[in-house]
């Protein structure tokens, strides 16, 4: 899920929250569920880890790397589990902190030119493949709608602390070269999601991106580095939450 597309869902969201407005009422479960001040819970989900990559000099042109010809981040699907803590703030506001792990890997496609053949262009494909286990520690704001018979959407936004464990690790899987990462970086996120409100507990659906501030790259003179001026993680995260 790309910005624009991020954005276009949370409107369509907000578009259909005040449209639900005119439902007919309907019995409530756990009428008092939110006044609570404080509650926990657990969340589960599945995660798209990415990469934001700032190409560097050296890929402007085109014998000035070794045999590197472009480098694109290839993603895919992983799992996050964690608690949730919960302490009201307000009618509307509540204060959210998940700690958690988050599983998932995110490799590095490497189009390479074959410097064998110097009388033609002939590439081949490396991937560098970078698996991670983040210990995350997210704090965030949740600001409610008001809720409409059992739902109520909501928006988040909030900063949180990622290590992962994976650094040095998968330096030794990789048959050829693995860029090497600094495991501790700080995100700031945001998203939207439902609470569905049963008989004897809140269920909620959540939609969230995490945008990693600082540049993962630890700098080693040679064509896989030498290639990317900053790399910088990205995550699009869909949770399950009970409450």
């Amino acid at each position: 899920m790309s910005f624009k597309h991020f954005v276009f869902v949370l409107l369509c969201c907000c578009f259909t929250t005040n449209a639900s407005y005119a439902q007919k009422r309907k019995i409530q479960h756990n009428p008092g569920y939110d006044k609570r001040p404080f509650h926990l819970g657990f969340t589960l989900g599945f995660n798209r880890l990415d990469y934001r990559i700032f190409p560097s000099k050296y890929m402007l042109f085109a014998h000035s790397t070794d045999s590197v010809y472009r480098v694109d981040p290839a993603r895919t699907i992983g799992i996050n589990l964690g608690i949730v803590s919960d302490l009201r703030m307000g009618e509307h506001f509540n204060l959210r902190f998940l700690p958690g792990m988050i599983f998932g890997q995110r490799n590095l496609v490497y189009k390479m030119r074959d410097l064998s053949k110097i009388d033609e262009m002939v590439f081949y494909q490396y991937n560098m493949k970078l698996s991670s286990i983040h210990l995350d520690a997210p704090l965030s704001v949740k600001f409610r709608a008001n809720r409409i018979n059992n739902y109520r959407m909501y928006l988040i936004a909030g900063m949180a602390l990622k290590y992962d464990l994976e650094t040095k690790r998968v330096l030794k899987e990789n048959t050829d070269y693995s860029i090497k990462q600094r495991p501790l970086d700080y995100y700031y996120e945001f998203g939207f999601g439902i609470d569905w409100y049963l008989v004897y507990f809140k269920f909620s659906t959540e939609v969230k991106l995490s945008f990693g501030l600082r540049n993962l790259l630890i700098y080693d003179p040679i064509e896989y580095v030498r290639v990317i001026d900053e790399l910088k993680s990205k995550m699009l995260i869909f949770s399950f939450h009970f409450e």
